[in-house]
């Protein structure tokens, strides 16, 4: 009875999970996004046309969770930003397209509390 019960909770789980892909009209892949129950959970990612990696965002009950990450269509890193319940929480840092650091803040509730913006030469920003 007991692992009767076990494989109907995983079959139920499983029936509500889905990966949705969504395409350019060129027919590139565009977005994978996974649903659980309705709502985003875990890994989501999105593309440039070129085929490389746009975004990939984690999320737990709809909301962003976790490092969520930004690229330019070369492929280089954009932006690295933490959320917790949906919010800016922790360290954001975003880059220059020659990867340069651009700024490096700290959130608390989608509030910044400490940080710096830069110059491409890597001078810090006053003000």
């Amino acid at each position: 009875m007991r692992f009767f019960l076990i494989i109907t909770m995983l079959m139920s789980v499983t029936l509500f999970a889905e990966i949705q892909k969504k395409s350019y009209s060129s027919g590139e892949l565009k977005s994978e996004i996974n649903y659980t129950a309705g709502k985003r959970e875990g890994l989501s990612k999105g593309y440039h046309k070129n085929g490389k990696t746009k975004y990939e965002a984690y999320y737990k009950n709809d909301k962003r969770e976790g490092l969520s990450k930004s690229y330019y269509k070369t492929g280089t890193l954009k932006a690295e930003e933490n959320y917790k319940n949906g919010s800016l929480n922790g360290m954001s840092k975003k880059y220059y397209k020659s990867g340069k650091l651009k700024s490096d803040f700290t959130f608390k509730d989608d509030l910044p509390i400490s940080g710096a913006k830069y110059t491409e030469d890597g001078k810090k920003v006053e003000g």
